[in-house]
C-alpha cells in the first residue's frame, strides 16, 4: 500500500469488498458509518477501522492509466468516449487528470462529510475510483447488473448513472 492507493478489503466471506483511498499515513478516506442505521459518509478512519481484521489489497490501474496514453485502445471504446464527455460536462478533463498520490488525495478529502451513499449509484467502490480516475464506477454494481439485465437495459442503466452523476452532482461539499 502507497499513499494515494485505491484499496480494498473482501468482507462477509468475499461476497463483496469495502473501498477507500490510502492517505499514506495509517489513515484511509472512504465511506463508512458507525453501524447499519448510521448513514454513510466520507470519513478518516485509520486502516486498521478499515480492514476491520481482513486483508487490505491494492486495485491496479496500470492497464487503466496505459490505456489512457495508447489511442487506438481503450479511447475508441464508445463507453470511453461516452464517460469523457460526461467528465467534461463535470469540468473533468481525464487528458489533464492528475493521477499523483496527493492529486488523488486532495479529490478524496474536498469530499469528506458528503453524506450521498448510495449502494446501487454512489457506493465506496464508486468514491474510491472516481478520486483515482476522475470517473466513477463499481465494478461489482456493474457486474450484478450485467447478470441481471440484457444488454439495451445494462445500456441504459449506464447511460442514467453518467446522467445521475452530471446533473446531481455529488462533489465537492453536497451533503
Amino acid at each position: 500500500m502507497a499513499k494515494g492507493d485505491h484499496i480494498y478489503v473482501e468482507r462477509l466471506a468475499g461476497v463483496y469488498a469495502h473501498h477507500g483511498i490510502d492517505t499514506g499515513d495509517g489513515w484511509v478516506i472512504h465511506y463508512t458509518g458507525k453501524n447499519w442505521r448510521d448513514p454513510r459518509r466520507v470519513q478518516r478512519t485509520t486502516v486498521e477501522d478499515f480492514a476491520r481484521g481482513g486483508e487490505v489489497q491494492v486495485k491496479d490501474y496500470s492497464a487503466f492509466f496505459d490505456a489512457l496514453q495508447s489511442p487506438d485502445t481503450y479511447r475508441r471504446r464508445s463507453s470511453y468516449q461516452i464517460s469523457r464527455l460526461f467528465n467534461k460536462l463535470q469540468g473533468i478533463d481525464l487528458d489533464r487528470l492528475d493521477p499523483s498520490p496527493d492529486a488523488v488525495i486532495d479529490r478524496a478529502e474536498a469530499r469528506i462529510g458528503e453524506r450521498a451513499f448510495s449502494i446501487i449509484f454512489h457506493n465506496c467502490e464508486h468514491f474510491a475510483s472516481w478520486c483515482k480516475t476522475g470517473i466513477s464506477n463499481s465494478e461489482q454494481v456493474n457486474a450484478i447488473w450485467k447478470a441481471s439485465m440484457t444488454v439495451p437495459e445494462f445500456a441504459r442503466y449506464r447511460t442514467e448513472n453518467l446522467l445521475i452523476n452530471v446533473f446531481e452532482p455529488k462533489w465537492p461539499g453536497r451533503r
